[in-house]
């Protein structure tokens, strides 16, 4: 009989612990509540599975390191290269002092500096974003950084990666992350011949079983490109015939991604550098190659970048897209392939419709995702 009291005083013990462990580790309510009920109501099963699944001990280790390497390129790409800059945005024009608060906010967080003098591209569709992305990487003569979350190896994927080992041919530096996850169809015999050109291919988090619950979630899922440090490509499409609308799809895709040319593709240059970094330890020189001073562009866009990573301390993203609500005076449009908002969404949502602002939300008629 003592011995079952030692155990179960034991497991009471453990229990609080693993309580507590939970309602300090997880910041969002409704998983926290999920685990803490998982555990307390499923005996033994319950915290296994947290003990298991839910705490990433690999990440904490991997990602505090990257995030004190990071700071150090950050801090050359806050203190040289891009201080030319400041002096070119000190007369910033109403719109941008309309949202300066938003400006402020990824400055702090992200240390991502506000560019003018870009010019930016809006493309529709693969379509749009495939031949312009094309030319671009046959226009290099110093370096493609590309970065792909989905690269499948179908037409266009062969496409683009023949181009790439032609280029690494005639001597232009060419680097490619792609997300071991997300792009299963890199085979290794692509890898190889890429890397034989003189081209280096990186994974993103090396898929083993051993190690899948502990990396399933943490993916990356950036899609940029960078060239030359002057030309940069972002947004939401893939490397995927899907994306090409040209009647042999069952599903017409929409999706938008965006050219940029000028300042603000530095940030994506650094974005790059750090992964980099971290998929292979080399460490790329921050220097005049890598960070070239734009050519004067026609155009003189405001350029900020947001980006969020399983590396991030804070949800950057999602902070930007609920300061941009709270900003907005007349409407907020919003189109996105997929909906699924957390609290903090719905309630800006609500308090700008109950404001008297117009508020849209645009999402497709059918999804691509079952669920």
């Amino acid at each position: 009989m003592s011995l079952l009291i030692l155990i179960s005083l034991f497991y009471f013990i453990l229990l609080v612990f693993v309580c507590v462990q939970i309602v300090i580790s997880i910041n969002y309510s409704a998983k926290a509540l999920a685990y803490l009920l998982f555990a307390i109501f499923i005996p033994v099963i319950g915290i296994i599975f947290y003990l298991t699944f839910g705490i990433n001990y690999w990440k904490k280790r991997k990602y505090n390191k990257k995030t004190l390497q990071d700071g150090k390129i950050l801090d050359y790409l806050k203190n040289g290269i891009v201080q030319y800059n400041e002096s070119s945005i000190s007369r910033l024009d109403e719109s941008v002092q309309q949202n300066a608060e938003l400006a402020s906010m990824l400055m702090r967080d992200l240390g991502s500096p506000l560019t003018k003098n870009n010019k930016v591209t809006l493309l529709k569709n693969g379509e749009e974003k495939f031949p312009n992305l094309i030319e671009a990487i046959r226009n290099a003569t110093h370096h493609i950084h590309i970065e792909y979350y989905i690269y499948e190896y179908d037409d266009i994927g062969t496409e683009i990666i023949e181009l790439l080992i032609q280029k690494a041919k005639e001597g232009v530096e060419v680097r490619f992350i792609y997300d071991d996850f997300g792009s299963p169809t890199i085979k290794m015999a692509t890898e190889k011949r890429m890397q034989e050109a003189g081209a280096k291919v990186l994974p993103f988090h090396k898929v083993r079983f051993y190690l899948l619950a502990n990396r399933f979630n943490y993916r990356n899922h950036r899609k940029f490109v960078v060239i030359d440090g002057q030309t940069g490509f972002v947004g939401g499409i893939n490397v995927s015939d899907k994306y090409i609308n040209n009647n042999k799809n069952k599903l017409f895709w929409r999706d938008t991604h965006l050219r940029i040319d000028g300042p603000a593709v530095y940030y994506l240059q650094y974005l790059f550098i750090t992964d980099w970094k971290f998929c292979c330890d080399e460490e790329l020189e921050t220097k005049e190659s890598y960070f070239k001073i734009p050519k004067k562009t026609d155009e003189n866009s405001f350029v900020q970048i947001a980006a969020s990573g399983p590396d991030s301390i804070l949800p950057s993203i999602l902070y930007s897209i609920l300061q941009a609500i709270y900003l907005a005076k007349k409407e907020i449009l919003i189109t996105t392939p997929y909906f699924i908002p957390g609290d903090g969404i719905i309630n800006a949502l609500n308090v700008a419709a109950l404001s008297g602002l117009s508020v849209k939300l645009l999402v497709p008629g059918i999804s691509d995702s079952k669920l």
